[in-house]
């Protein structure tokens, strides 16, 4: 799980970082062991005001809130200025996936690959749907997944792969 999240992570982050040189941080906050500037804080407080924050990550592309929201667990991503880059929610059934979705990957190389876990992203430009797939039902001859592969697809509203990770 914290390997998609860092992999989701390094994904939202990885087109748009804004450096931070010079900037101080006299009006941060420190959570844990985590200092999180103004502008991040004040990005997520407006994003999601009736959030229960439970913790923040530092990462180099930024900083990730993990909350809760409706009784859902959500993860926010933010640029160390404040700008939003997206937010993660589980999908438990590949029934909630939107049909497009669902189309785009009973047709690609990897619906007969056991889904291990989903993700939808939100993002500016709109949203992407993450499944953690893998091929865990070739086994070798001693009963191992000697031939495991691990991928995690992301498919864009419309159904299409745009992108697929190694694990």
């Amino acid at each position: 799980m914290k390997k998609l999240i860092t992999l989701i992570a390094i994904a939202l982050f990885s087109q748009s970082m804004i450096a931070q040189a010079g900037n101080p941080q006299t009006s941060a906050r420190t959570a844990g062991s985590v200092t999180v500037p103004q502008p991040v804080l004040a990005a997520f407080t407006t994003r999601f005001p009736n959030a229960k924050l439970n913790d923040w990550q530092q990462r180099p592309e930024g900083f990730i809130a993990d909350f809760k929201l409706d009784g859902k667990k959500l993860f926010a991503y933010f640029a160390a200025d404040g700008s939003w880059k997206g937010t993660e929610s589980p999908i438990k059934w590949t029934k909630n996936l939107p049909a497009a979705v669902r189309e785009g990957w009973r047709n690609s190389d990897y619906s007969a690959w056991y889904v291990r876990d989903m993700k939808k992203i939100d993002q500016p430009d709109g949203p992407l749907y993450a499944l953690h797939v893998d091929n865990g039902v070739t086994l070798d001859s001693d009963h191992h997944d000697a031939f495991l592969e691990e991928y995690v697809l992301f498919f864009n509203a419309a159904g299409q792969l745009v992108r697929k990770d190694k694990k």
